[in-house]
């Protein structure tokens, strides 16, 4: 039975199910008839007295005899009409139930879905990504850094769009988890906005970017989706702005009962939208007009998330557009005060260069993927690192018995042995490496891989494709213990 259906309805069709209906209504008919028989019977006789009749024994079996056959008479067809009701309803409750059931093995069978499809394109996009990032570092020509750059930008709107696909999956499954963390609530404004200043110089648009003086520099807020909303208005108000301006505001409304309103309006010159396309702007998979897609491309998805997310995070995403005069975005998002550690307590902050790792150092790369191994060695070089590869779990324990590493880098998804049978044993072992730090390189990106693996002992984590940066800043976090400092 469904655990949504109420208590009463449950208990009657479970009785209902174990009572045999051929033996049931016959008896329902003789109770019911004979309760009405009595009934008639002992209020013909409650009259007599009353009205000091004499008592006739004809009158009082008349009455029984009336009663009998009236109540015989309804009751059968009432209990007949009642046990199709419970057939029916028995019926239709368990098509609902059969309907629930399958409505969790598909939204189950999308998740497993999704989540094998993001492994399965992150894991060849790193390699794409990885060695343009290797190409980027070496000397080239001006047209050949073009190229390069002009990969890198495909395989990065690439992975914006199964980032989206998978955001959206999220949202719609309520597991997107809005976390307030103590943020440079500037750097974190004005770096999504600096990304796309590149783009914007080359179609000779200014982007400026302008602060009120009373929005504090540091507050709680989910840092991460922030960046992702103001990233995504800024993007679009450079798309669709050409040899014009692209100005960011950004002021706070003081609120101390449900936390400060954080404004960040994005305001361009661009081709502007009229009201209907504004009313499907916010649609998911829709753009505002269909040459746009054509025209400009996107999935249409970027407006409609973080929209979704400004609301988980207190606020929304509203427009003001006319067609040929430009548009303004406005994000809105709460943020909490925050209290500035002491000078005994200011915890470390990542430099970005893989400090932590000295030249000469050995490193282990555990991935199956050759590409990938290949992809990470490239980055690692400049360093002057010792990189040795193993394919999956059973050799990087082998390498780790051989000899001492100062870092393992460990892919999930390996044969023979996986990652996180490999991070289990090295835990496991009662042996001096099994203190070795451990860094998971993986595809896996859905809400809750990077906290399921740290519970299981990495040190770090690393989604594919792999920002060289990124890497630097985790390998740096995790032997210098930062770590478990900002984690504390």
């Amino acid at each position: 039975m469904s655990s949504t259906s109420p208590a009463w309805l449950n208990a009657l069709l479970k009785a209902t199910e174990r009572a045999d209906s051929k033996l049931v209504n016959p008896v329902l008919v003789l109770v019911f008839t004979t309760f009405s028989t009595a009934f008639a019977v002992v209020a013909a006789l409650i009259i007599q007295m009353m009205f000091g009749w004499v008592y006739d024994p004809g009158l009082i079996l008349c009455v029984g005899a009336v009663a009998a056959l009236t109540s015989f008479t309804a009751s059968v067809p009432g209990v007949l009409f009642a046990d199709m009701l419970i057939e029916r309803l028995r019926a239709a409750h368990q098509q609902l139930d059969a309907a629930l059931s399958e409505a969790r093995l598909a939204s189950r069978a999308k998740s497993d879905f999704l989540a094998n499809m993001s492994h399965e394109i992150r894991t060849p996009l790193n390699g794409v990504l990885g060695m343009a990032q290797v190409l980027d570092a070496t000397q080239m020509s001006d047209q050949q850094r073009a190229l390069v750059s002009d990969i890198r930008e495909s395989g990065d709107l690439l992975l914006a769009i199964v980032n989206d696909v998978l955001d959206l999956s999220k949202i719609e499954a309520g597991k997107v988890e809005i976390r307030s963390e103590a943020s440079d609530l500037h750097a974190a404004i004005e770096g999504a906005a600096k990304i796309f200043a590149s783009r914007a110089a080359e179609k000779h648009t200014r982007l400026e970017i302008v602060f009120d003086p009373a929005t504090p520099l540091r507050a709680k807020f989910d840092a991460v989706r922030v960046r992702q909303c103001v990233g995504n208005l800024v993007s679009n108000a450079v798309k669709f702005t050409a040899r014009g301006d692209v100005r960011v505001f950004v002021r706070t409304s003081s609120c101390p009962l449900a936390g400060d309103l954080v404004s960040v309006q994005v305001k361009d010159t661009g081709i502007g939208m009229n009201e209907a396309a504004q009313a499907r702007l916010f649609g998911m998979f829709s753009q505002a007009d269909a040459s746009i897609e054509r025209v400009f491309g996107g999935t249409g998805l970027g407006l409609s998330i973080s929209r979704r997310l400004a609301r988980l995070m207190g606020g929304d995403i509203t427009v003001e557009s006319e067609p040929g005069k430009g548009s303004t975005f406005s994000l809105t998002f709460r943020i909490g005060a925050c209290v500035e550690p002491t000078s005994g307590q200011v915890k470390p902050q990542p430099t970005g260069r893989a400090t932590g790792l000295r030249p000469g150092a050995r490193v282990l790369v555990a991935d199956d993927n050759a590409i990938n191994r290949r992809v990470v060695a490239l980055l690692l070089s400049p360093m002057g690192v010792e990189i040795e590869e193993a394919e999956n779990g059973v050799q990087a324990l082998g390498r780790l018995k051989a000899r001492t590493f100062d870092l393992v880098l460990l892919d999930v998804h390996m044969p023979e042995m996986d990652g996180e049978q490999t991070i289990r044993a090295i835990r496991a072992a009662a042996q001096p490496w099994s203190a070795t730090p451990v860094i998971a390189l993986t595809a896996d990106a859905m809400t809750g891989d990077r906290e399921r693996l740290l519970e299981m002992g990495m040190n770090g984590y690393v989604a594919k494709p792999i920002n060289v940066a990124d890497l630097y800043v985790e390998i740096e976090l995790v032997l210098t213990g930062a770590r478990d400092t900002l984690a504390a």
